[in-house]
């Protein structure tokens, strides 16, 4: 059950550019789409040369999925990483082993856990899910298959206590677990209904020593008609277990019995904090140290209103749709430049955020999946990571040479991906220099769409991971989202930074500054005239943080 990360997204494009081939997926075959075993070859010195992977070409041939030949590459890079590892510098790979009485945090864990002490009532760690099923839905049967899946992974069923202030992991023994039903089918208008209760449900306050970080609640809005309303925690999950989550789900649901996971997250945490550690960790310190230098600065945006002394977390979001004509294009100017529709897309917003914040060198926050290695690709926990990516905009470069940067500034983080963001700051940013958003205050998240989950006997079943939209973790975020043909944009901003004019002028900014980059790709990109976005309605910028 793997999700397209950065090695599946670096193979497709390759497909796409060997192959002529559009709309591949994990499930992709290699000979089917007329891959020839001659054409394995050059698939394997690409690998070898941009992914630093050296696999046979006899192997890829036999992978023939898209999914195959990407475990195969991570399992190379995994010996590469292990073969390069100096002697002492901690375990190859992570794995079940003996554990300590109270289990450690991950460091993800870790910093979750401490700014839900900071702020117990808070629920900006929430991830609010939900799943419409539509068909004869067999109520006990999905009661089951959800607890079995709680009871085949830990992480869900795990709470968080202290020994002397130190937080540890508790894994709660397998119980059933309840599936509350509501049948609103008499409600005067039934989705308003469920609307409103999958709110409630979603604001729901966890306390992680007490109870586990994952609530569900099953509600029908008519005969045939049902939605699962599940809400976690993130300190159990990411985006890629919550995918897993649901496939894994539906699997239980059919029938199937799977084996049982070789690694739990407790198993993980402990890994990650051994492998983390003398050289291992002094060298991706150096590095990072390298890249961004000693106390670096988060860019300087400019905001409608002054930034307040302490940060509510308040939010709302702008939406806008860029056209599938534009995003076509986009992905063929791309791979042109043996690039991808995710680098050409964060090429544009830094473009955008240079003329718009008047700098030259712009880092941006790039969400990473952390599953370099095979052995993670299906466990369920929090591993994402945050990793800074910087492009510097000096001697004025066309929007080629932009993307030509911004596609090894990207590279180069996802190779550099295992240092947590907290160590990064730790290492890096003086305390002097530290604010609650250290480093960067802009995101920018590529979400490929996905294959919905399969339930036996159903006509339907539609995910809706749609997070909540009226918090703010960062001054700006910016989601794109595969959609179809086209890709839907959304843009999260902090409210007591920004009135709604300036995000949505923003998000008219961005299609614009793609448009014309892709017009114009010679051309110096801060002369492209959307580039130079002012706030509506004002001459310069008006707040500015120095």
């Amino acid at each position: 059950m793997t999700v397209m990360g950065f090695v599946e997204e670096e193979l497709a494009q390759m497909w796409a550019d060997l192959l002529g081939a559009t709309g591949v997926t994990l499930a992709s075959d290699w000979g089917a789409l007329g891959g020839r075993p001659e054409a394995a070859g050059v698939l394997a010195a690409r690998i070898d040369e941009e992914l630093g992977a050296r696999v046979e070409p006899a192997g890829l041939l036999g992978a023939a999925t898209l999914e195959g030949m990407a475990r195969l590459v991570r399992e190379a890079m995994a010996a590469r990483n292990a073969a390069a590892r100096p002697q002492g510098a901690g375990p190859a790979g992570p794995r079940a082993v003996a554990r300590p009485e109270r289990p450690p945090l991950s460091f993800a864990q870790q910093r979750l856990w401490f700014m839900q002490e900071i702020d117990p009532g808070t629920t900006l760690y929430n991830v609010p899910t939900a799943l419409r099923l539509r068909g004869d839905l067999d109520r006990g049967r999905l009661g089951r298959a959800l607890a079995a899946l709680v009871a085949r992974h830990e992480v869900l069923r795990t709470t968080y206590r202290t020994e002397s202030g130190v937080p540890h992991q508790a894994v709660g023994a397998p119980e059933d677990f309840a599936l509350p039903y509501t049948d609103l089918t008499a409600a005067a208008s039934p989705e308003d209904e469920a609307a409103r209760i999958a709110a409630e449900e979603g604001a729901h306050v966890f306390d992680l020593a007490a109870g586990p970080p994952l609530r569900a609640r099953l509600l029908r809005t008519a005969e045939d008609a049902h939605l699962l309303v599940v809400t976690f925690h993130h300190i159990a999950v990411d985006g890629w277990s919550v995918g897993l989550f649901f496939r894994g789900l539906g699997e239980l649901y059919g029938g199937s019995e799977p084996a049982a996971p070789a690694l739990q997250y407790a198993d993980y945490a402990l890994w990650q904090r051994e492998h983390l550690r003398g050289a291992v960790l002094d060298d991706l310190t150096a590095h990072w140290r390298a890249v961004l230098g000693t106390d670096p600065q988060a860019l300087a945006v400019p905001t409608d209103h002054p930034r307040p002394r302490h940060r509510s977390f308040r939010g709302a979001v702008a939406t806008r749709a860029l056209p599938p004509e534009l995003v076509s294009r986009l992905r063929e100017f791309a791979a042109g430049e043996r690039g991808t529709l995710t680098m050409a897309l964060l090429a544009g917003f830094q473009a955008l955020l240079a003329g718009w914040c008047e700098a030259d060198d712009v880092t941006v926050g790039v969400p990473v999946a952390g599953r370099t290695r095979p052995e993670l690709q299906d466990l369920m926990g929090c591993l994402i990571n945050m990793v800074p990516v910087r492009v510097g905009l000096g001697g004025d470069p066309a929007f080629r040479a932009l993307l030509a940067r911004t596609r090894t500034a990207l590279l180069d983080a996802s190779a550099h991906q295992d240092l947590p963001f907290d160590k990064l700051v730790e290492a890096l940013v003086s305390r002097r220099g530290r604010d609650f958003l250290p480093v960067f205050r802009v995101m920018f998240s590529f979400l490929k769409e996905q294959p919905e989950p399969v339930f036996d006997g159903l006509e339907r079943c539609s995910p809706d991971l749609t997070g909540p939209q009226d918090t703010a973790k960062y001054d700006l975020s910016l989601y794109a989202q595969e959609s179809g043909a086209g890709v839907a944009l959304t843009l999260e901003y902090d409210t007591d930074l920004f009135g709604p004019d300036t995000p949505a002028a923003l998000l008219a900014a961005y299609e614009q500054t793609l448009h014309d980059a892709t017009t114009f790709p010679d051309r110096p990109v801060l002369d492209l005239p959307a580039v130079r976005f002012r706030v509506p309605g004002t001459e310069r910028n008006p707040h500015r943080d120095r």
